[in-house]
């Protein structure tokens, strides 16, 4: 039995375009880390202006789409962030249950600024720091 003959460039593109697709960096489009986009830290004045608020977080998509949403339109991301953040009590963030409540509140800060909604755009916010002094 004889085998035809494959072109060098054809093993080399086969190699290429197999390792794309099973390439670990291809989570990277959906935010990498597990599909999860990392928010730079935030630091803003709480309400009252006594206080500030210094936390960072990732958030995750439900949609591919959302990574590329988020980096490109990062500056109204950080606008959206920093005016809920800072209209902010002490008091009504440091309870669990304040933070559930703001959680989703960012949830929606962030659909707002990269204009996506529900299932489309992000579902999930998980912190990483929050510290309130």
């Amino acid at each position: 039995m004889t085998f035809p003959r494959i072109s060098a460039a054809l093993i080399v593109s086969l190699c290429v375009f197999g390792l794309a697709i099973q390439s670990p960096n291809a989570s990277a489009e959906s935010g990498g880390d597990g599909g999860y986009i990392k928010i730079e830290p935030f630091t803003v004045n709480l309400l009252g202006g006594v206080q500030y608020l210094q936390m960072s977080m990732r958030i995750r998509g439900g949609s591919p789409e959302v990574a590329g949403s988020v980096s490109s339109r990062m500056p109204m991301v950080r606008h959206e962030l920093i005016l809920l953040l800072s209209g902010q009590k002490s008091a009504d963030i440091l309870s669990v249950k304040g933070k559930i409540v703001l959680l989703e509140d960012i949830k929606m800060a962030i659909n707002k600024a990269i204009e996506m909604k529900g299932q489309n755009g992000v579902t999930e916010v998980a912190l990483e720091s929050f510290v309130v002094q």
